[in-house]
């Protein structure tokens, strides 16, 4: 009877073990491995994420010039892996966050080499501010999975010959579908589908890259495709010729003997063998897995889970960010910024957090936006768009002298930032009593308005200077964001005060064409654009610049636009003719009809 006894708490206790993972914890220069696999083959692992970074590091130090931590999560097992998947293709992914970026592997070992790779330049494209489609994203990062040391020398863009023998023998998808392939197509999702996206984006990816015919290019086009111009239309227009054309070439670059890597001077650097192993905090192992299964499907579990880690560990900021983004999704703003503000008082200070923080505080409480936004400035002093934000919100309470400071080091702006930093200037001078400096900028301006209302702000800045009373009688600060409005449990896009910290200038606006109908959808892309059904048939709009943008609501109110599905509420549209194809034209006000 004992023994019995015995041997069933014994299978017991091994069915419990292997139910509960062991985890252990390694850190290395640039990475900390989470893994439930073998010290060996983890250790190998890390060691060659760290030859991968030294590869990128010397040939494209921008992208990693302030890097967030990374963290590599891997499994032992396709078993352990599956409740972590990210859809039925990936063996691995890159999943960003706001404090840390993951690469999440479902096993370790020398054959996961390349995907490792694949995975970090998909961190690496992002960390360079590039938004590209599947083809692009998913072909660039094969083309440089395949690194290998020659001498002195690295191979990039070797043959894979799995890939290579399925173009040359698997139907072949026309490079028009796979060029319109989002992240939700089964091109993308779907195995029997998702290879001929692989396949290929690689391909077509290795030619546009490295083939003599087309590599001048490739840097220009990938920016050109960032910026949104739809992929069809950026190689025709890059390269001269029709999409047909350049598919011919595939096909042929394919069969022929130009398909071969390059070799680009470098060094896989070698890391010492005093990489330890350690049992993984609980806390953290927690943490990590909770945030892998974060997805809309999950946000119910997601949420509970991170108020037991609060309850857990009180002290520990992350679960407050990443509940906060949470609520934030769903709508829930006032409690998003609660569960920001306890992070932000535990010590949180991730670049996105602080960014997000701040601009939610502008309306509410402007000297805590004012400090995290002069946070993140300090971290990161070259980014403008901080710089811009933070004076923004000087001016409207009040702190021009602060807002000058601010502003100063900005020596070289693009174009499109010109006027609203020349604005900031002109009035934060003006407000201070430096006529000399604020006519300086405000002449600026009116040479580099580009719109209607930037000339026209100009002009009342100009009047404003020239005039015996020139802040009170001309115009008048701009009020702080009224309170936001409910939303339906979307993300939304807000509309920032026409110039941030300067004058409300709306009269002898010059009249614009518009149109009236049914606003039905807000696509949440970037830009963001509005689908309005109208007699005529539907029109797509597009928010180029929600700083540039009238929201009249019912009586005149300013209102937010959430993002997705609307209830066809009835509005008329102003607009500025397009300036790119697919588009009806660029939104300059809305008017929401009774």
């Amino acid at each position: 009877m004992r023994t019995g006894l015995r041997l069933g708490m014994l299978v017991m206790a091994l069915n419990a073990a292997a139910a509960d993972p062991h985890w252990s914890r390694m850190q290395s220069p640039n990475f900390e491995m989470y893994t439930t696999a073998g010290e060996r083959s983890a250790r190998d692992t890390l060691r060659y994420f760290e030859q991968v970074h030294s590869f990128f590091a010397q040939t494209m130090p921008s992208a990693l010039g302030k890097p967030l931590p990374v963290r590599i999560v891997a499994f032992s097992s396709a078993k352990e892996f599956e409740p972590y998947k990210f859809n039925e293709v990936a063996v691995a992914y890159y999943h960003p966050t706001p404090d840390c970026d993951y690469i999440v592997m479902s096993h370790t070992g020398t054959e996961t080499f390349p995907v490792a790779t694949h995975e970090y330049v998909h961190l690496v494209v992002r960390h360079s501010r590039l938004e590209l489609p599947p083809w692009l994203d998913e072909g660039v990062a094969e083309l440089y999975s395949t690194l290998r040391p020659m001498g002195d020398k690295i191979l990039v863009g070797a043959l894979i010959p799995g890939r290579h023998q399925a173009l040359l023998t698997e139907k072949w998808v026309p490079l028009a579908t796979l060029l319109d392939a989002d992240h939700n197509s089964p091109y993308y999702n779907e195995k029997n589908k998702a290879g001929s996206l692989y396949n290929e984006g690689w391909a077509l990816t290795h030619m546009l890259a490295l083939d003599n015919a087309y590599r001048g290019k490739f840097a220009e086009l990938m920016r050109t495709i960032s910026a949104g111009k739809p992929s069809r239309a950026a190689l025709e227009e890059m390269y001269g010729k029709p999409l047909a054309a350049i598919e011919k070439d595939l096909q042929g670059y394919l069969r022929g003997g130009r398909f071969q890597g390059v070799l680009i001077p470098a060094k896989l650097e070698k890391l010492a063998d005093d990489l330890a192993a350690e049992p993984a905090p609980p806390f953290d192992t927690k943490l990590i897995l909770t945030r892998l299964r974060d997805r809309p499907q999950n946000e119910e579990s997601t949420a509970k889970a991170l108020q037991e880690l609060i309850a857990e560990d009180p002290e520990r900021a992350e679960p407050h960010v990443d509940l906060g983004y949470s609520l934030w999704s769903q709508g829930r703003d006032k409690d998003a910024r609660d569960q920001f503000a306890k992070a932000y008082e535990l010590g949180s200070r991730s670049p996105r957090l602080l960014w997000d923080y701040g601009r939610m505080e502008e309306s509410h409480d402007q000297a805590a936006a004012i400090r995290a936004l002069g946070e993140l400035l300090a971290l990161d002093p070259d980014r403008l768009e901080v710089r811009l934000e933070l004076a923004a919100v000087q001016l409207r309470a009040h702190a021009a002298k602060d807002a000058i400071e601010t502003l100063k080091p900005v020596k070289r702006v693009t174009p499109e930032n010109a006027p609203r930093l020349l604005t900031m200037l002109a009035f934060a001078n003006l407000e201070t009593g430096d006529r000399v400096t604020a006519r300086n900028a405000a002449d600026q301006l009116k040479k580099v308005a580009q719109t209607p209302e930037q000339k026209d702000t100009a002009e009342k800045l100009l009047q404003a200077i020239e005039g015996p009373r020139a802040v009170t009688s001309a115009s008048a600060p701009v009020a702080p964001s009224s309170k936001a409005s409910p939303t339906d449990g979307r993300p939304r896009i807000q509309r920032r005060e026409r110039a941030p910290g300067t004058f409300e200038v709306r009269t002898n606006v010059v009249k614009l064409p518009s149109f009236s109908g049914k606003f039905v959808e807000l696509q949440c892309t970037e830009p963001a654009k509005m689908i309005i059904d109208t007699a005529e048939g539907r029109k797509t709009v597009m928010i180029d610049d929600p700083g540039m943008l009238l929201v009249n609501g019912h009586n005149g109110e300013k209102m937010d636009l959430t993002c997705g599905r609307q209830k066809a509420k009835p509005v008329r549209i102003e607009y500025a003719p397009p300036t790119r194809e697919g588009i009806d034209g660029l939104v300059r006000a809305i008017y929401f009809e009774q």
